[in-house]
């Protein structure tokens, strides 16, 4: 896959079922992955903000963000890219820090990652997250990362 320009776009409902679909093929094993009910619930939430990744017109990923009640901090709830390891995490990544800062208005944004993520987690830091905490799920440890946007 050649990647032309990236964007972030509004998910369109109807798509909710190809999302659900990327998160139970390669990322199932590093996500908590929703069912296609769970999605449209969160897609139906003010402070839920889904966002598409597109190449040029093709769906290629989606980010899933989470308004926190402080008013300054964004969880990065999800991040799926259909083809890891092409570099487009770190772009998209880029992108969310700029929606925060330039259209939410955020300052900060958090995420979870599982300890045994590695490919994750080499990406978060890379773009300047930093781990700052740990909790589990399911027996598994999560890494808290954040950065400023």
């Amino acid at each position: 896959m050649q990647v032309e320009a990236l964007t972030l776009e509004d998910v369109l409902f109807e798509e909710l079922k190809i999302i659900g679909a990327m998160e139970a093929g390669e990322a199932r094993d590093y996500i908590i992955p929703y069912s296609l009910e769970k999605h449209q619930q969160e897609y139906a939430k003010s402070a839920v903000i889904y966002k598409a990744v597109r190449n040029g017109k093709v769906l290629v990923g989606f980010v899933m963000l989470a308004l926190d009640p402080d008013g300054v901090s964004v969880e990065l709830r999800r991040i799926v890219v259909s083809a890891p390891g092409r570099g487009i995490g770190v772009r998209v990544l880029e992108g969310i820090r700029e929606l925060c800062r330039s259209e939410l208005g955020r300052k900060r944004i958090w995420l979870d990652v599982f300890e045994t993520n590695h490919r994750a987690r080499h990406v978060y830091e890379k773009v300047g997250y930093s781990c700052f905490g740990k909790t589990e799920h399911d027996g598994r440890t999560l890494l808290l990362y954040e950065t400023l946007v």
